[in-house]
């Protein structure tokens, strides 16, 4: 509703309506608080899915194009991608905790009445953000926990225009509270976990809907985008995310910072669903005629002035060097606005949502609302909400935006396009918290400053989390549309996108610019990652086996990280794309993620725990030779209640003492190194190891001289000085002094 506080909502209703309607972050504002009487019963997952000629695999890597093709020409039915669906949410969401609620029984009774009208998604399965897009009778939390029994009693018109294309709702998407971060964890729901990497996170706010696209649950899942909250999860989840322009798509206004849309895997589903979604409320222009004409500007500068990783720069050089091959021109210009008063406004704007996250609490509690009702950062936005002044607030945000969307247009006349990355760094880890717990207990007590210290308190706080994506809210704010593409990976096999933007209505050409990437193997999503994997690791003397540990409940492997940065049971970072430091330093700083191996051996006998602090075994694995050694494929770091440092494997936890496990890989290079496999292992030509490549086959007990040590994804391989490869495992080779 608004940012004034309860004394201002007449005056707010009649003169400064516009204000929150145009500049809510996070769509509550100018929101209908629906009160739900009723509590919402997710549908019971049924049994299995009739034969069907389409398998699961064939499922995962269709586009939902041509999902909708095989169900029209009786290939599959309707009835049978659902139970696909379904199948694979059962089979993954455990691990990632992206699927909040299945509907499948109702899914499949609206499947059986569905008729060919010659929709373009006709049959297919989806998957919809839980937050603002609601579907009557299924749950409308807004991820508050003290309405976690609130029901939608209407269908938001995106929604019914997606339903009337043909799409199938099968279930709703994890978010964090009111989608206020760039993280999907939250209190009622929990953390949502990557794909490529379940101890990091997918991104927010509409993480659960990119972790279940990533992952093949559906072809196409639905999010929102009011500061990135589409393209963020793209860019940390290798995938497609694109921000249409403001008043673009069916239901949404042409005066809002938010835009509804969805992740997707292919540019043919995107340009499908854009073309069928199209309100008329705003001119979609067409692509130019000759795209290469365009001038693209780029730049890697962090707007706020924080730091940018060094993968977020190759990704940008990367595409510019495939931008100038394909013959366009292409200069280095920044950002004519000032992205630190942009971010003030765009902060100032969010109270808005804490105000009406008040009205959900009043209702409940008969109270205001208060700091461990949910996350703090509603509490400090409710707040700010009444202490900001209609009479100068209002106007400096509103003249502020102005400011910056007469820039955007200015500068889109000389560079129609604008290329940096979506994100500054590859996704973070699910124990780096969104708050400092130095900002959780300032913000706490925020009631205590004037208006100006608290809008200050509130930036500080944030910035920890906006290092991380500083490039993404320029568009919503100025009513552009933005893509973030997945064309990078990085040495740590994270994704991280580059976002290009352009003038009000030039959507089309953001689309253009995503096939001519796409159609030229620029694309890096997980499915190409996989198949790398593949081809890259079928020698045996590179492959780590991983122990069958008794499949175990998933207590273990859920993370308890809440909204307000609290401990989680998994981690990892790249130290070469993701700040380890922040920007702002506690007075006493949460632990520090750790640079762990990927894979390690035991040097002892050991135990595998379900629990953290190493109570409950799970197994117990034998002292081994070094050659035998069981193996453990390390998912992420979390720390006991002593602070004592243990791997999250398979199932449970182990130790990483030192003295009872190892990297599995050497990191440095050996000067000598002596086989140990007692089949002996092969030389390569190149440090991409094939099969049908393998060379001179070296016997155990010989002993060669190393030249270089290569990181090749996850694992690390050997130069030797004759100019072959070889594996630097450590239970086939072993360091040698002479």
């Amino acid at each position: 509703m608004g940012w004034f506080g309860k004394r201002n909502q007449h005056q707010l209703r009649k003169g400064l309506l516009i204000t929150v309607v145009t500049l809510g972050m996070f769509g509550l504002g100018g929101q209908t608080i629906v009160q739900g009487a009723e509590t919402s019963s997710q549908a019971t997952v049924t049994a299995t899915a009739p034969q069907s000629t389409l398998t699961l695999s064939q499922y995962e890597h269709s586009t939902a194009s041509q999902l909708a093709a095989m169900v029209r020409s009786n290939k599959v039915t309707k009835q049978q991608l659902i139970k696909l669906a379904v199948q694979k949410i059962k089979q993954d969401n455990p691990q990632l905790n992206a699927v909040l609620t299945l509907r499948e029984d109702k899914a499949l009774s609206e499947a059986d009445a569905m008729k060919d009208t010659g929709q373009p998604f006709y049959g297919v399965p989806i998957l919809i953000k839980g937050l603002a897009q609601e579907l009557k009778g299924e749950p409308a939390t807004q991820g508050l926990p003290y309405s976690s029994d609130r029901v939608a009693s209407y269908t938001r018109p995106f929604v019914a225009k997606l339903q009337s294309l043909g799409f199938i709702v099968i279930g709703q998407t994890n978010y964090p509270e009111l989608g206020l971060i760039n993280v999907t964890t939250s209190k009622l729901y929990g953390t949502a976990s990557n794909p490529w990497n379940t101890a990091d996170n997918p991104g927010g706010s509409s993480g659960g809907s990119a972790a279940s696209v990533a992952d093949d649950m559906v072809p196409i899942a639905t999010g929102n985008d009011a500061g990135g909250s589409i393209r963020i999860p793209a860019s940390w989840s290798g995938l497609i995310g694109l921000k249409p322009t403001s008043g673009m798509i069916t239901g949404d206004s042409a005066t809002s910072s938010m835009a509804s849309f969805a992740e997707t895997k292919s540019m043919a589903d995107t340009e499908t669903l854009f073309n069928n979604m199209l309100s008329g409320k705003v001119t979609d222009v067409p692509a130019p005629s000759d795209l290469k004409k365009e001038t693209i500007a780029y730049s890697t500068k962090s707007p706020v002035g924080t730091p940018v990783s060094q993968d977020a720069v190759d990704a940008v050089q990367q595409a510019v060097s495939f931008l100038k091959d394909q013959g366009f021109n292409v200069k280095q210009v920044d950002s004519p606005v000032d992205g630190k008063a942009l971010m003030m406004a765009y902060y100032k704007s969010g109270t808005s949502d804490g105000f009406a996250a008040n009205s959900f609490a009043r209702s409940k509690f008969k109270r205001d609302l208060g700091p461990d009702d949910g996350s703090i950062m509603t509490y400090a936005l409710y707040e700010a909400s009444k202490k900001l002044n209609p009479a100068t607030d209002g106007v400096q945000v509103q003249q502020t935006i102005a400011t910056a969307r007469q820039q955007m247009s200015d500068f889109h006349k000389q560079y129609p396009i604008y290329l940096t990355p979506t994100t500054a760094t590859t996704a973070p880890s699910n124990d780096d918290p969104a708050f400092l717990p130095e900002y959780v207990e300032k913000l706490r007590h925020i009631g205590s400053l004037d208006s100006a210290q608290q809008m200050q308190l509130i930036y500080d706080a944030w910035l920890h989390g906006l290092t991380k994506t500083p490039f993404t809210q320029l568009a919503n704010l100025t009513g552009e549309p933005a893509i973030s593409l997945p064309t990078y990976v990085s040495a740590n096999k994270m994704p991280l996108g580059i976002q290009f933007q352009a003038a009000k209505g030039q959507d089309q050409t953001l689309i253009a610019l995503g096939k001519l990437f796409e159609s030229n193997g620029q694309f890096k999503m997980l499915d190409n990652q996989k198949q790398a994997d593949e081809s890259n690791n079928n020698f045996s003397e590179s492959q780590p086996s991983t122990p069958t540990v008794p499949d175990q409940s998933n207590q273990a492997s859920q993370n308890n990280q809440g909204s307000q940065g609290s401990q989680g049971s998994q981690g990892s970072q790249d130290s070469s794309s993701q700040s380890n430091n922040p920007v702002k330093q506690p007075s006493q700083p949460a632990k520090q993620a750790v640079n762990f191996p990927r894979f390690v051996y035991a040097k002892t006998g050991i135990n595998v725990y379900r629990d953290v602090n190493l109570t409950k075994r799970v197994q117990h694995f034998d002292k081994q030779p070094r050659t035998k050694a069981v193996t453990f494929k390390v998912e992420g770091v979390a720390y006991s209640k002593n602070g004592t440092l243990r791997y999250k494997v398979k199932n449970g936890y182990i130790s990483a003492n030192a003295k009872i496990v190892a990297g599995l890989y050497y990191k440095a290079l050996p000067k000598r190194v002596k086989v140990i496999a007692a089949k002996g292992i092969y030389e390569y030509p190149h440090a991409t190891f094939k099969v049908s490549q393998r060379q001179a086959h070296l016997k155990k007990g010989m002993i060669v001289t190393a030249k270089l040590i290569k990181q090749s994804g996850q694992i690390t391989k050997i130069q030797l000085t004759s100019g072959k490869w070889i594996t630097a495992n450590k239970k086939t080779i072993i360091a040698v002094n002479s």
